[in-house]
């Protein structure tokens, strides 16, 4: 190899790190990635995967499917088994905090092959890490072991933000994956997802290499391209588009450097305005906008002989941004002002990202201000609405959930719309047309993939009593895991109310329940999470006013409570608890009181979606026939209630009846569920909400943290002999098949 000559190779991740260890240099940055960068990582790869999945094709060869490009590193070698990385050190170290969630969920579900791939990608030898950075050692090792990283006032930035990142990751994998796509997502993670890297001669030449992509100006985007494109064909008016161009990317600079805002903005505008329904033109202007609007110039009327058109196209990018920035401002900052824009904040954390694109259908570039921020918070609310009503409904909230909301309910409705008004009556009409309510989540709680929404409607409930009694409450805070804690208010001891619930399983589903839960802070939570209900309640006092009302006594020191209490009708079950006040009751009275509070919390006039009446009913979108002669409401229906789990959809298949009873034996005894019309469990012990999936079903019936449910869920033939799901939908496949 030259002196400086420059070497690039393709490398799945099992080769990555195959016997070699990375290091960095001294001029490498802390471990900075954010919530929203590992998000975003983790969201994509776990869309990937499911397309990837969803093929049988692929399945049956995996080899023939496409990479998944991770994109390029650059690195220097010190040996054959050593390598120092230049550039890529943010997604290497992200890459192998995945790896080691998964191995510990490998090594609960028992899968062994699993577990022996990641611990090549995990170590070099079985004890040195394959990222080798010193400082990180610590929380990699706690990681590792499954035990909490406590952190200190000397930890650095890398540190603190590895252990946040580490719970983020081991949260979002349990949303993303059941157990039944474990196994298959890790052979696909390393098999089928790659990265370039590209090698230099060594550490001088590294840094080299280091100052030029750090220092240089970038390479030409897909938005430098489309801006050329526009330039090429305006004729005179090219300085002033020019201009209305930089301006526009002003607009979108808030309170950061985000040299994505503008790709991300144009896209949001196109979908919003110019995409059009079953012409592919959502997955191109994704995917490569500057070729979209080249292709589509008719449709956008952005033809040679009218190049005042190119001008008026970017001066509506322009207009729309400004409109746009105060909502773009709110989803990065929680601001308490008169604008009452927080759901947007919510919104973004809660993986709601294609807000952007139903706000800009709402948005009309000639819009008054007021109006464009009227209209974005109606529709911010609507979202945060749907999200919490699919949350306590117990229904998917992921990002195709949320898309399709987006892309096939919100937008062909809002584009018609022109006033706030006529956007408060349609998305008064969808609320109507949702359907469900809070009250009806009556066994609602924490489950093993939904911590994250739980602490939501938690943090939402706590908020909202705070600001009622006029005290000082921080939303963001309660949100932040580290802060705030889910706390139980029974501990995790069965035999301390044996004789009131002999059954574990009902124990466990009612300690588990909203009504059993609230928030505490982190630091009170590790010393007394272990009391008893009556001795835990007096410390509850200093807490917020959801935790602090159990205590006896406590409304009688603050009369905004009792004010709150006498407005809302709640005298009944926002309440204190005396010693002798059963679990059962306790958990049913501040079941029914949380979903009060929800109900007023989204209630739809509230927030300002007034119910639309049968003459003045707003036209929303029809249904129009999807391909091969099927109703696009089969497409409308995934996105306001459907499961995509394997039992929904045996179900939808005829493969399962509803009300169809199934089994699990756990320790010689049998555990009894059914299945619902959308493919939910019910466990027959507690009744009530439905689970989303079996290994959740199962895991509760058990006792345990994780459950193999399509393996060990039953049902019964006529016969009596017991059929696992898992076999019972791979006879039905190749059944098919043949």
């Amino acid at each position: 190899m030259g002196a400086d000559e420059i070497k690039s190779q393709g490398f799945s991740l099992k080769e990555l790190f195959r016997d070699v260890a990375y290091e960095i240099d001294y001029y490498q940055r802390d471990y900075t990635w954010g919530e929203d960068e590992v998000r975003t990582l983790l969201r994509d790869l776990c869309d990937s995967f499911k397309g990837w999945s969803a093929d049988p094709a692929y399945l049956r060869r995996p080899g023939t499917a496409p990479q998944y490009f991770l994109g390029p590193f650059v690195y220097y070698e010190q040996s054959r088994s050593r390598r120092c990385l230049v550039d890529g050190q943010q997604r290497f170290v992200t890459l192998h905090l995945i790896f080691l969630q998964l191995r510990l969920l490998a090594q609960e579900f028992g899968y062994s092959r699993a577990v022996d791939r990641l611990n090549r990608v995990i170590t070099t030898d079985g004890e040195h890490f394959a990222v080798g950075i010193t400082d990180h050692e610590p929380v990699l090792r706690a990681v590792a072991e499954g035990r909490k990283y406590e952190t200190g006032a000397g930890d650095s930035l890398s540190r603190r933000n590895l252990w946040a990142r580490s719970q983020q990751i081991e949260s979002q994998l349990a949303e993303d994956l059941d157990a039944e796509n474990l196994h298959r997502f890790t052979e696909w993670l390393l098999d089928r997802v790659a990265l370039v890297g590209i090698r230099a001669a060594g550490p001088d030449h590294g840094y080299r290499m280091f100052e030029t992509m750090n220092d240089r100006g970038a390479r030409l985007t897909a938005v430098d391209l489309l801006k050329s494109h526009l330039l090429s064909h305006v004729g005179a008016n090219e300085d002033q588009l020019n201009t209305q161009w930089q301006e526009m990317l002003r607009e979108l600079t808030t309170d950061r450097e985000d040299p994505a805002a503008a790709s991300r903005f144009i896209k949001a505008f196109l979908l919003a305005r110019c995409a059009r329904e079953g012409q592919d033109d959502r997955r191109q202007i994704e995917t490569n906008l500057n070729v979209w609007v080249r292709r589509n110039a008719a449709h956008l009327g952005l033809v040679a002989e009218r190049p005042d058109r190119f001008l008026q196209f970017v001066q509506d990018l322009l207009k729309s941004a400004r409109l746009f920035r105060p909502l773009l401002a709110a989803s990065r900052e929680l601001k308490k002002d008169g604008d009452r824009l927080e759901t947007v904040l919510y919104n973004e954390r809660n993986g709601l990202h294609g807000q952007a694109v139903a706000v800009l259908a709402a948005i009309d570039p000639g819009d008054q201000p007021s109006d464009a921020k009227d209209k974005g918070r109606l529709v911010a609310a609507y979202m945060d609405r749907w999200y919490a009503l699919r949350v306590l409904q117990d229904l998917p909230v992921q990002s195709a959930d949320a898309d399709a909301l987006v892309h096939i309910t919100l937008v062909p409705a809002l584009r018609g719309c022109r006033t706030p008004n006529d956007v408060a009556a349609v998305l008064g009409g969808l609320a109507e047309r949702d359907g469900g309510s809070p009250g009806e989540a009556v066994t609602l709680g924490l489950r093993g993939n939904n911590a994250h929404q739980i602490r939501y409607l938690l943090a939402r409930a706590t908020a909202y009593v705070e600001e009622a009694c006029q005290r000082p409450h921080n939303v963001l805070a309660y949100l932040d895991r580290d802060r705030f804690h889910i706390e139980h208010l029974w501990a995790n001891h069965h035999h301390r109310v044996a004789q009131e619930i002999p059954d574990a399983v009902v124990f466990r589903s009612r300690r588990n329940q909203l009504g059993g839960l609230g928030l505490l802070m982190g630091r009170e939570n590790s010393s007394i999470n272990d009391l008893p209900l009556h001795d835990k309640s007096l410390l509850y006092a200093r807490s917020n006013v959801l935790l602090g009302v159990i205590a006896p006594g406590y409304d009688r020191r603050n009369p905004l409570l009792r004010e709150f209490i006498r407005t809302h009708r709640l005298d009944k079950i926002l309440r204190s608890f005396g010693p002798q006040e059963t679990m059962t009751s306790v958990v049913q009275t501040r079941q029914e009181l949380y979903l009060r509070l929800f109900e007023h919390i989204w209630n739809p006039e509230r927030l300002g979606l007034p119910a639309v009446s049968a003459q003045s009913e707003p036209a929303l979108p029809s249904e129009p026939v999807a391909a091969q002669g099927h109703p696009a409401a089969a497409r409308r229906r995934s996105a306001t209630g459907r499961r995509r789990t394997d039992v929904a959809k045996m179900i939808d298949a005829q493969v399962l009846k509803p009300g169809t009873q199934i089994v699990l034996t756990y320790r010689s005894t049998d555990h009894w569920a059914t299945v619902d019309e959308n493919g939910g469990i019910i466990l027959n012990a507690t009744g009530g909400t439905p689970y989303g999936r079996v290994d959740e079903a199962g895991a509760v019936a058990r006792g345990t943290k994780t459950c193999q449910g399509m393996n060990e869920w039953h049902i019964e033939d006529e016969e009596g002999a017991r059929i696992s799901l898992r076999t019972l939908r791979d006879r039905t496949a190749a059944s098919s098949a043949r």
